[in-house]
């Protein structure tokens, strides 16, 4: 009838001015900015947007001093943690080309202990793909990438099995030492991700990697009694690895 249409239209007309008068707050404003930048698969949200009843997120509750709360999660990096996270790399690097060292040492012809040099290679790869997983976090952080020089290995020749796997569990122990000092440096600045990072990816592989050499420095002491010690030991190495 034309009374329900004549109702319908003042209806739609009373929604256009509640709508505008919505609009024009502050607060829809500071929604409108934010509803800009949401994927075009947000339908939901721009449904909710376009019919007036319009939500914007809570301010950011303040803290019992007056001050907001930190975002734990924020993009860029801090500048302390950033040179820390550079630091562990040094570390990582220095690790890697120590073992890389003692790798080349085994396969030498005079040698021949290819076992060795297989384990030894191995985790020369390992060190080195932590410096990678590391130097690619800082970059996801917004942080900058600083390569140190690497200080060259003490020696070149590893020829002393017990002394070689002592120094092994020395750079095992100063690796997890450095971890642990960033972990509690990003503890420090609220780093909750940086803090989850190293845990997760780094230091429950550290206390596994020092239980290993541990344990193989156990079983190189029962060998080295025996007259083929350490040839019985490389032929074990050798199953587990290939130089």
């Amino acid at each position: 009838s034309v009374q329900n249409k004549v109702q319908n239209f003042l209806g739609q007309i009373a929604k256009l001015i509640q709508i505008k008068a919505t609009l024009a707050s502050p607060q829809s404003r500071q929604t409108m900015f934010v509803l800009r930048r949401l994927p075009l698969c947000t339908l939901p949200a721009r449904r909710l947007f376009a019919s007036g009843r319009v939500i914007c997120p809570p301010e950011d509750p303040a803290q019992p001093d007056g001050s907001k709360s930190e975002n734990l999660a924020a993009p860029q990096i801090n500048a302390l943690v950033q040179g820390a996270i550079n630091e562990q790399i040094n570390s990582e690097l220095f690790a890697s080309h120590t073992y890389l060292s003692m790798s080349y040492f085994f396969a030498r012809s005079g040698v021949g202990l290819m076992g060795f040099s297989g384990l030894y290679r191995s985790m020369s790869q390992e060190e080195q793909s932590h410096a990678d997983a590391l130097a690619k976090y800082l970059l996801k952080r917004n942080g900058a990438v600083e390569l140190n020089t690497i200080k060259k290995p003490a020696t070149c020749s590893w020829a002393n099995i017990g002394t070689t796997l002592n120094e092994t569990v020395r750079l095992e122990n100063c690796v997890s030492e450095s971890l642990s000092t960033l972990y509690r440096l990003a503890e420090k600045h609220n780093d909750v991700v940086t803090t989850d990072f190293i845990v997760t990816e780094f230091l429950n592989e550290q206390i596994e990697s020092i239980r290993e050499v541990n344990l193989l420095i156990a079983r190189w002491r029962t060998l080295e009694k025996t007259p083929n010690g350490v040839y019985l030991l490389n032929r074990e190495l050798e199953h587990k690895f290939k130089a």
